[in-house]
């Protein structure tokens, strides 16, 4: 008895199956490989830079090789629109919210909205990827915890979320950058890519 023939409509899903599983399963791996940072620890303990009470996945750690090579950088899984908060006190050094762009791409590195806090000690603490007209705090002194602006997805993003660092120099230099403890529900850390985060209620 002769076999019976597969649907061609078959055949086309199952390999689109495998070819979407692959690509899942790549993107997977590749968001846990990491690249080497900085050595530079810095002693200042950071609030998490949203509400109290809630939480929020780290999507993107120190040395990602999405857009996180040789910098220590943590991107927060954050949907649109979400209150961004000061991680730590500081003076309003520069910021941007006109832009509506954002997109998978190098070329949308420079559309990404920001706020830039300088500290006490001359560091930086970088916002960015905000909501178009989502800087609250534009100039002036702002306080740990106070609300300064708003998440979104702009400029060189797959997806909305916060891109937190602080710097020593404004530059790309992997030590310009520093690592930074927070505090957490679960006490002082350093945070993990892929772990989830609950800023205290005081």
């Amino acid at each position: 008895m002769p076999k019976a023939k597969v649907p061609l409509w078959k055949s086309i899903l199952k390999k689109a199956v495998i070819i979407v599983l692959v690509i899942i399963i790549g993107l997977f791996i590749f968001s846990r490989l990491t690249s080497s940072v900085t050595k530079n620890l810095d002693n200042y303990i950071y609030n998490l830079p949203y509400e109290k009470g809630t939480k929020h996945s780290i999507v993107q750690g120190y040395g990602g090789l999405f857009s996180h090579k040789n910098i220590a950088a943590l991107d927060f899984d954050m949907p649109a629109g979400t209150p961004v908060f000061a991680a730590r006190e500081g003076i309003i050094y520069n910021y941007k919210d006109d832009s509506n762009e954002g997109g998978p791409f190098p070329e949308y590195e420079k559309k990404a909205n920001f706020i830039i806090v300088k500290h006490s000690d001359g560091s930086f603490g970088c916002y960015w990827h905000l909501k178009k007209d989502g800087v609250v705090i534009k100039k002036g002194f702002v306080n740990k915890g106070q609300l300064i602006g708003y998440s979104g997805a702009t400029g060189f993003v797959l997806r909305p979320h916060l891109h937190f660092s602080v710097k020593r120099k404004l530059n790309y230099d992997m030590n310009s950058f520093v690592q930074t403890r927070f505090k957490t529900t679960d006490g002082i850390r350093l945070l993990k890519n892929g772990e989830l985060y609950e800023r205290p209620a005081d």
